[in-house]
């Protein structure tokens, strides 16, 4: 699995949460955008508008939003695979578009806004280039038939950690401190116990053992066991039952080999804190089918 797949999994798993997914949406889009949209009415879309050819560069999570005359647009939260820019993004964007618009023609012969937001957390930061600025040295006779799009581009490059903090949750901040530097351990690791004492408000226990155990992906296990002991009793807590179910008896032992021990045990103890059977999978990174048998193995379903 790459390092890309990982990220795009984790992050997928907090948006799989409709009320985080409102809190992102809120704190990140312009109020220009928000001020037309009723953002309590966000709502996950049984589609997407990715091409073949474009699941090389992109995923994409598909909502529904409802504007204030109560007609619907969908906004498109596509996750960048890329960890460096590509200046030719927008000629990737405009496909990606350009499908979702025809999709919607075939399958129903109208159109919804389609809100295009980019969501870039790689290693620098990206100025992003509209088409308009890639095709030079144009008369404005020719420059009009460019074709013209705008695009919600969200580096997390560009936002400072006082910026991120004055969000105001603590779950989102943490999530995106995590994705901030995800491709920079050695500055994660200076602020993963700030990041681990945010967690430890969350009153929602349940979202912090995937935000956890992403976290023990991407700092150095050490850096974690040098400061949990500074860290308050309850998030200790959580990080010490991760540790346990996912790292020392099952990734450690070789759960990403896939050996069974660990991986039967990982997949019953997540059942048994109540996750359902598609967080499970998007957790350990296996199927649905073999949640399942799993879980019937152990009489669980």
């Amino acid at each position: 699995m790459s390092i890309n797949n990982i990220h795009d999994k984790f992050f997928k798993s907090v948006l799989s949460d409709i009320n985080i997914a409102k809190k992102f949406m809120s704190s990140l889009l312009s109020a220009e955008i928000i001020q037309h949209i009723n953002i309590e009415t966000l709502q996950y879309a049984e589609t997407d508008f990715l091409l073949p050819d474009l699941k090389e560069v992109f995923s994409d999570m598909v909502f529904t939003v409802q504007k204030k005359d109560n007609k619907e647009v969908y906004i498109s939260i596509i996750l960048e695979h890329k960890s460096q820019p590509d200046n030719f993004t927008a000629v990737q964007l405009l496909l990606y578009i350009a499908y979702g618009y025809y999709k919607q023609y075939k399958n129903t012969k109208s159109l919804n806004l389609i809100l295009p937001v980019v969501f870039y957390h790689g290693k620098r930061k990206w100025e992003y280039k509209p088409i308009e600025e890639l095709i030079e040295d144009l008369p404005p006779e020719l420059k009009q038939y460019i074709p013209l799009f705008k695009t919600v581009f969200i580096d997390l490059k560009a936002f400072s950690d006082d910026q991120l903090h004055s969000i105001g949750d603590a779950f989102l901040t943490a999530i995106l401190l995590l994705e901030k530097y995800a491709f920079n351990s050695d500055q994660l690791a200076k602020r993963i116990k700030l990041i681990y004492e945010k967690l430890n408000s969350v009153s929602n226990r349940n979202l912090l053992l995937p935000v956890i155990v992403y976290s023990m992906r991407i700092v150095k296990i050490e850096y974690i066991l040098e400061i949990i002991e500074g860290l308050p009793t309850p998030i200790k807590s959580d990080i010490m039952t991760a540790y346990d179910t996912l790292i020392q008896k099952g990734l450690e032992k070789g759960l990403e080999k896939g050996l069974e021990k660990g991986l039967e045990k990982g997949v019953v103890n997540l059942f048994k804190k109540q996750f359902d059977i598609v967080q499970i999978s998007d957790i350990m990174e296996i199927s649905l089918n073999t949640v399942k048998s799993i879980l019937k193995k152990h009489k669980l379903l």
